[in-house]
């Protein structure tokens, strides 16, 4: 699928990334760690929360590596490209974030990145919450526990929020205590504020969801490895919770983005994080 739906890049510079996407860089130099595209009226930017961009291919080998002989034959040198990001959209009713990246004290850069893009944590109108895991949840927090996003509602599934309580139940309580009252679980087949359509993409956890805005489609970590699990969906990384479920999702969401043209963003997908 073309990147149809990226405007604007008559004056641009194009740069391939890893997974053999194409982005345009707009207007001189994006700050380092970021990029920027605008999409359908959009300006959008995908913002590295780490400078980790590969990973051992025995992530993808599966239980009693069962897939062993096919990953080291894709993937000979050893190693997969990835990334660490996180998404951050410029809309007519104001900034909104997809996930926030790690938190400060594993090397997270969040507000440093804001503060480079121009832009403050109190600017941010709504955080939309794929999963429960920290290097997608950790920038919520500063050092001291505090919320960083002091004007943001946040989203997240009911089943997510059900599950990390569970799973992450001092860190959890410490989010809600940061964000009392600005902290909202919803169901499948709800549109949230903003018209965004969350989306079913377990089981990577039990409630992760993709988000649909536009034509834009954040899908958080439907896939960790692209190279290798664009060719073969089958493929999962050893953070998927139920294996089958993850296939099942990937599957059935990388269809409905084909099918309705949708650009698809991937927290994990090198440069700008575009898969296609």
């Amino acid at each position: 699928m073309a990147l149809s739906s990226i405007i604007g890049m008559a004056q641009s510079e194009m740069i391939s990334n890893p997974i053999g996407s194409v982005f345009a860089r707009e207007g001189g130099e994006t700050p380092a760690g970021t990029f920027r595209f605008t999409s359908g009226g959009y300006e959008v930017y995908t913002i590295h929360s780490s400078d980790k961009s590969s990973q051992p291919v025995s992530l993808y080998y599966g239980e009693n590596n069962v897939d062993k002989e096919k990953v080291d034959a894709m993937a000979p040198d050893g190693c997969v490209p990835t990334s660490m990001s996180y998404f951050l959209v410029k809309t007519t009713d104001g900034i909104v974030m997809f996930d926030t990246g790690l938190p400060s004290a594993k090397g997270g850069k969040t507000e440093e990145h804001l503060s480079s893009l121009n832009i403050s944590p109190k600017d941010i109108k709504a955080v939309y919450l794929t999963h429960g895991h920290f290097d997608h949840i950790g920038g919520l927090l500063d050092n001291d526990g505090n919320a960083v996003f002091p004007n943001a509602t946040l989203y997240i599934s009911s089943d997510e929020l059900a599950s990390i309580r569970t799973s992450m139940s001092e860190a959890t309580a410490r989010i809600e205590k940061a964000y009392i009252g600005r902290l909202v679980a919803f169901g499948f087949g709800e549109i949230l504020p903003g018209n965004v359509l969350p989306i079913s993409a377990k089981d990577h956890t039990p409630g992760h969801t993709a988000y649909r805005l536009g034509q834009l489609l954040f899908v958080g970590d439907l896939m960790h490895g692209a190279s290798l699990q664009l060719l073969d969906p089958t493929i999962c990384a050893n953070y998927d919770a139920d294996r089958q479920q993850a296939i099942d999702s990937r599957n059935r969401i990388l269809s409905y983005a084909v099918s309705n043209s949708l650009t698809v963003l991937c927290a994990h997908v090198p440069g700008n994080g575009i898969i296609f």
